[in-house]
């Protein structure tokens, strides 16, 4: 499930996260021709630009060939799964994991203490 699947019935225009890693923290004024910036990082030098999906290949293209940009990957946001069976899924592991290390930490107290 994500936000363009359900999109797709919609005239709304499916976007495409871009992570742009440029040289310094100027340039990033740069990029606002390509899209739309809606994060930056100083201290790591990156930014997280929108744009068109249907334009994404030849924007990457264009922003890999600037000499202010160190390189550009595409977001992972769609491959998320956030069905609400695979989170409960993951919950459950989670608390398995925390139980068997919980037990583990238990006998080794025990131990010590004999």
């Amino acid at each position: 499930m994500s936000i363009n699947h359900d999109l797709v019935a919609s005239n709304v225009t499916k976007r495409q996260g871009l992570i742009v890693y440029l040289n310094s923290v100027s340039n990033q004024y740069k990029l606002r021709r390509f899209g739309d910036i809606v994060y930056f990082s100083k201290k790591m030098n990156y930014c997280v630009l929108y744009v068109d999906q249907k334009d994404a290949d030849k924007t990457i293209a264009v922003l890999n060939s600037l000499d202010f940009v160190n390189g550009v990957d595409r977001s992972n946001g769609e491959n998320i799964d956030l069905s609400s069976t695979h989170i409960e899924q993951q919950i459950k592991d989670l608390a398995s994991e925390a139980e068997e290390q919980l037990l583990e930490e238990q006998e080794k107290n025990t131990e010590q203490l004999s």
